[in-house]
Order: C-alpha cells, then structure tokens, then sequence
C-alpha cells in the first residue's frame, strides 16, 4: 500500500498541488463525494468515455459523473443544444419558453407522469415530492427504505449507511439521522424499511399506516438488483393501505424510456428524477398524478403550497 501511494503521489502532483490551495478556503479540499486519500485527482476535461487529469493523464471513466453523462463528456448534439441557447441568454427570470418540450416529451414517455416540474437536483425533487405527498394527505411521516439515499435534506438522510451497532435488527430497522446538524426530530418521522423483506414491510407498513404520508423508494438501491414480485407488491401494499408511492428515479431512469415503472410495469402516484435528464447540468424533476400536483398550481389561486427557484427549470 505504501509504494502504491508513492506513485500515486509521484504521478499527480498537479493534482496534489491543486488539492493543497483549494484547502486554505475550502474545508476538506474538496466536497464530500469526491475527497480520498491522500488527495483527490483534479480531472481538467472530459471527452466521450475518457477523463484527463491535470498532469495529462487519461482515463477510462466508468461513472460517468454519478451517471448523468449517459451519452459520454462533451456529446456533439448536447454541446450544440447548449451553444444554441447560450446565444438566446443563459437565464432570463421569466418563463424561458423552452420547458414545454421536455415537459410534454416526460409526460409522453413515462406513464404516470400528467403533471412535472422542474428544479435543481435531485434533492429538490425529493424535498418537494414528499412535501406534496404531506400536503395532500395530512399525514406526517414518511417511510423510506434502509440504505435507499434520496438526497441531503433531513427528511430522508436517515438509515442510509447507518453504524450496525445502532442499525436495530433487521426486520425492524431503527431509524437513525445520518446528517449532522440535522433537526432532532427528523428520524423521529421517519419508518425504516427492509429491502426484500415483504413479511415486515407489510407490518410497519399496517402499524404506522394512519400517520404514513408516504413511502418513498429506489426500485434500484445502487447496484443492488431488487426481485421484480417485491417491487411490484410495494405497490400494491401501498395503494391498499391509501399510502402514497413515490417512486426516486433519479439514477434508475436510464434503464429505459420509461424509467424502472416501465420495466416493473406499474404507476406510482409522484416519481422524482434528476441527473441524466440534465444532459450533464445541474437539474431535478418531480410530478406524477394531476390532483397530488394540482396543490402547485397558481390558476387555482392560493392552495398553500409553492415550488420554484432561481434556476429551477433553467434554459441550458
């Protein structure tokens, strides 16, 4: 271990010098995703499927950026269609008259999808999915799966990697905060539930069911591959008991044309997406059934509810 970290630190040093200045002003270096030791690898650009270092080093690059670059770095027609619009204004504070397109092309392609909207990551889009889902059914909780991650707000940074000292047993996870700083009452609101486990997800699912405003999941938690028949029966367990589904297709949605509802044949009442669908910028997305997103619509007048954002629904 030692001699590989001496060439490690032999063949980077741009990238270790880079690391050492942005140090005094940022805390760690670098954000928590993309810091190991000793120091991270500055990438300088991307082409196709290849990454290059600072020190002119290439790479092959498997995850391409946490998978959003579904079509490799600096795909011709993406480069093109962020030319294009460049050239029209970056942003304009006003309804930009591009959002209509990808909005009739997400509603057309994914079934359960009548009304979406947009916004910056895919932690915005969990944030306000669940907040419809709260809205709408008047309910508090949320249920979400142990090890399943949503985002980084406090509402579902909870049970995601949690110590197994603290983990509770397997049939009956504990929920426990994975964030820092995070509001103390937040795992309080929150049912943790076992992948694959369709005995105990009924009985949590039946004793919290009057206070439950949701259960939030990833039919594909990171690379672990879920049985079709369980996916299928949290549907159905869930529309027996009036819980609502929403279903976290911000990874999963490059599977296929319709998401992984498409490939599991079913219909959640809110999907939440993000990454790929931003051809590489920054984005986030949720809709799904016209009455739950009805409580977001301004025609009606007041409704309480609102979702927007500086550079929700940016034109690049």
């Amino acid at each position: 271990i030692d001699s590989l970290e001496e060439n490690y630190r032999a063949e980077s040093p741009k990238s270790r010098a880079y690391f050492e200045r942005c140090s005094i002003t940022m805390p760690g270096g670098a954000k928590g995703a993309y810091f190991y030791t000793p120091y991270p690898l500055t990438m300088e650009k991307g082409e196709g499927c290849y990454l290059f270092d600072l020190d002119g080093r290439r790479f092959i690059d498997f995850v391409g950026h946490h998978t959003t670059q579904i079509l490799g770095h600096n795909h011709p027609s993406i480069i093109q269609a962020i030319e294009k619009q460049i050239k029209l204004g970056i942003a304009l504070g006003a309804h930009a008259g591009v959002e209509a397109e990808i909005a009739e092309t997400m509603c057309r392609r994914v079934k359960s999808l009548e009304r979406i909207r947009f916004c910056n990551s895919g932690t915005e889009a969990t944030l306000h999915a669940i907040r419809l889902a709260r809205g709408f059914s008047g309910r508090s909780k949320i249920a979400k799966f142990e090890g399943g991650y949503h985002g980084s707000h406090d509402a579902v940074e909870v049970s995601v990697a949690p110590p197994l000292d603290k983990a509770g047993p397997a049939a009956a996870p504990a929920s426990v905060s994975g964030a820092g700083g995070a509001s103390p009452h937040a795992a309080k609101e929150v049912v943790i539930l076992p992948y694959n486990d369709e005995v105990s997800v009924k009985r949590l699912l039946n004793d919290n069911c009057n206070e439950l405003a949701c259960v939030i999941f990833d039919p594909k938690a990171g690379i672990m591959t879920l049985n079709r028949n369980f996916v299928q029966f949290v549907r159905e367990i869930t529309k027996e008991l009036g819980i609502l589904l929403i279903f976290d297709e911000i990874v999963g949605f490059r599977l296929s044309s319709g998401g992984l509802q498409e490939i599991y044949s079913l219909l959640p009442d809110l999907t939440t997406f993000g990454k790929l669908v931003g051809g590489g910028l920054p984005v986030g997305a949720f809709g799904g059934r016209a009455d739950i997103m009805s409580l977001l619509d301004n025609t009606l007048g007041a409704t309480g509810f609102f979702q927007s954002g500086t550079f929700s629904a940016h034109p690049l």
